[in-house]
């Protein structure tokens, strides 16, 4: 499974602003809503904060990889979001985050839903990858960094 076939154009956000972690999960899902991507903006929401009570998904580096598994979502849905500003997500290294794949997944998307989070998680190393999204200047910028780096 590649990302860019998961990530969809309007799951991207690209001017995204939140001053902390609270705010950001709730502006997320509203994202998300608006879409008319989900169908349980409030399960979804809780969802989140409960996965955040076992430890933060701020990874360090400026990067957020908030996910969740919930019986209120039917597929598997990313979103990307980058803030210029940063959001205080109660990083593992104190460091404000800036850009943010959320994942979400149903119950039953065991296999397909940790692959991601793996995919994700290693494009994210590269430090050329993130400059790239920082730099991107629009949202088939974002889709064609990831196509390159999937």
């Amino acid at each position: 499974m590649q990302l860019v076939d998961v990530l969809k154009e309007n799951m991207i956000f690209l001017n995204f602003e939140a001053n902390n972690k609270e705010e950001a999960i709730e502006k997320f899902i509203n994202s998300l809503d608006k879409t008319g991507t989900i169908k349980e903006p409030n399960a979804l929401k809780d969802a989140l904060l409960e996965r955040e009570k076992l430890g933060t998904t701020g990874i360090g580096q400026g990067i957020a990889m908030p996910h969740a598994r919930s019986s209120a979502i039917k597929d598997l849905t990313v979103a990307f979001f980058r803030s210029e500003k940063g959001i205080d997500f109660k990083s593992m290294d104190s460091e404000p985050v800036h850009l943010v794949f959320l994942l979400l997944a149903p119950v039953t998307a065991g296999g397909p839903y940790l692959k991601l989070l793996a995919k994700i998680s290693r494009l994210l190393r590269g430090d050329d990858f993130r400059n790239a999204l920082m730099e991107a200047k629009d949202v088939s910028s974002v889709l064609q960094i990831i196509q390159d780096n999937d």
